[in-house]
């Protein structure tokens, strides 16, 4: 009887793995599967559930020696309560998981394993601990999953790759343009995507498929025969990012919008970001093409000017350039600016909120003018521009207020951008919502206390998200001089919502500045 209750302890816990390990699976997906930077979010997740989880796989293991039927009791009270709260957090995550073949593999994988483990069934003394083991240590199996099948997704990965490049070698005459940057890429891409379609059959990646495996899904999924313009934003978190997209796409034209200390965790150095976002030139150099550079980034304007690469550049002001802006007004309806190059003056306006898209509208001109776009179809593209989804886009809000969602906005210089965009919006009662910023390194605490300045500035109540993350933030708020009682720290976006729902009104105005995803939450 005593090895039937242990049979059923174990048989429970492996059950119930597949449920709790699930959230370990999300959080090593929205960690891009890296178990390093996985381990760092282990670093400062919260430690109380792990804990009692702990504590009540021990007492299992430990009964199972005294008492197995104690043992089974323990392990079909807890283990329901563990399921509950493991598919609570998985549907109550910001950014849920994505059911994709490799978290399907990773399931496949573990499913063997539980029935390795169930093959030490005959020995229940051994069964229970080993099946405690994987329960408890949750992330570790998840890792090991990760471990074990990087062999296999390694081979489905150049099987996908070999495939995207044979569809993009049976395109010859297709025009593939380049496009990355610390940040204004995804702004970039798709202000250049509606302006190309003026003339071309144009296809940009879309969201945010700016992975390798995400531009070579784009091919896979969306390149047609009648393509003559493919627009490919690439993403970078390390050195050598860039050039594997590059090897796949092989960019005849590239755009370089910005450099800055994003995902300088991962990225270590300021110089090793300035020379993984020049990849990019070297890659469209060997091809012979032509690079556009944002001159007013002063990282992009020293190693242009000391390269050998062939390149255009556009600035906001400096008229020494291929493109610059003047008369630029902007305001809570948008801009409106007169884009400069040596051939004309092409007027244009837009309902695209703050200054930094006026740098974003001159690199996709630029390069759109070079494609024989005329100037009346670009003054007609960026006149009917929409602002991307998260963007600083104009929504209604509880209570009738206005919402200005910048949730996807993660740099430094952006997220000033859209204080200022809110603080353009007085008379109303301006709020400001942020948890921050992230990935900056040793910079992240000097970048969150300028943004709790900014945004003292530009809002009349603050609300930090995230009990540590909010204390940089609120420095920089109190010594710009903030009234403290209307500035407020809550633990989740929930919490802030919540808040809101009373503050708000017909004469408020709100703005959501970087929504983090559940790795980020502390």
């Amino acid at each position: 009887m005593d090895s039937i209750f242990l049979s059923i302890t174990g048989g429970v816990m492996l059950l119930s793995l597949f449920f709790t390990i699930t959230p370990q699976l999300h959080m090593l997906q929205l960690n891009s599967y890296y178990n390093k930077r996985f381990i760092d979010y282990l670093k400062g997740a919260k430690k109380g559930s792990a804990l009692w989880s702990f504590v009540f796989a021990a007492a299992a293991v430990l009964f199972c020696f005294i008492s197995p039927f104690v043992a089974m009791l323990v392990t079909v009270l807890t283990c329901p309560v563990r399921v509950a709260r493991a598919v609570y957090k998985t549907k109550h995550a910001k950014k849920k998981i994505v059911f994709t073949g490799r978290v399907k593999r990773m399931y496949a994988t573990l499913f063997v394993l539980c029935l390795l483990i169930g093959l030490t069934a005959l020995l229940p003394h051994l069964f229970v601990p080993l099946c405690a083991a994987v329960l408890c240590f949750s992330p570790l199996t998840a890792m090991l999953l990760n471990l074990i099948n990087a062999p296999a997704e390694y081979a489905v990965r150049q099987y996908y790759i070999r495939d995207a490049k044979k569809i993009l070698q049976s395109c010859p005459d297709m025009q593939i343009i380049g496009l990355t940057g610390s940040y204004g890429k995804t702004s970039t891409k798709y202000i250049l995507g509606r302006i190309l379609s003026e003339q071309y059959n144009t296809l940009v990646t879309p969201g945010s498929f700016n992975t390798p495996m995400g531009i070579v899904r784009t091919v896979r999924e969306h390149l047609k025969p009648g393509t003559q313009i493919f627009v490919a934003e690439m993403g970078a978190k390390k050195t050598g990012d860039i050039k594997e997209i590059c090897d796949i796409v092989h960019p005849i034209n590239g755009i370089l919008t910005s450099i800055g200390p994003q995902h300088l965790n991962t990225f270590g150095t300021l110089d090793n970001i300035i020379r993984t976002k020049f990849e990019l030139a070297d890659a469209v150099n060997e091809k012979g093409g032509c690079m556009y550079f944002n001159f007013d980034n002063p990282y992009i304007k020293q190693k242009a000017l000391q390269s050998h690469y062939r390149y255009k550049s556009y600035s906001t002001s400096d008229p020494t350039c291929d493109a610059y802006a003047k008369n630029i007004q902007s305001s809570r309806s948008g801009l409106s600016f007169a884009i400069v190059t040596k051939d004309e003056t092409i007027p244009v306006s837009t309902r695209l909120l703050g200054a930094h898209n006026v740098l974003n509208i001159l690199a996709a001109v630029l390069i759109a003018l070079d494609f024989g776009i005329t100037p009346d179809n670009i003054h007609y593209a960026v006149e009917q521009l929409e602002p991307y989804e998260h963007r600083l886009q104009l929504k209604p809000f509880f209570g009738g207020a206005l919402l200005i969602d910048d949730a996807y906005n993660a740099n430094p210089s952006g997220s000033l951008e859209a204080m200022r965009v809110l603080g353009s919006f007085y008379p109303m009662t301006r709020i400001a919502v942020t948890p921050g910023l992230v990935e900056l390194g040793e910079k992240e605490i000097e970048c969150n206390e300028a943004l709790g300045a900014e945004a003292a500035q530009n809002a009349d109540i603050l609300i930090f998200v995230g009990i540590e993350r909010a204390k940089p933030l609120e420095r920089g708020a109190l010594k710009s001089g903030f009234p403290p009682q209307n500035l407020h720290i809550v633990k989740t976006f929930n919490d802030a919502a919540q808040m809101l729902r009373t503050l708000c009104n017909k004469e408020t105005v709100v703005l959501f500045e970087n929504d983090l995803p559940d790795n980020y939450a502390k």
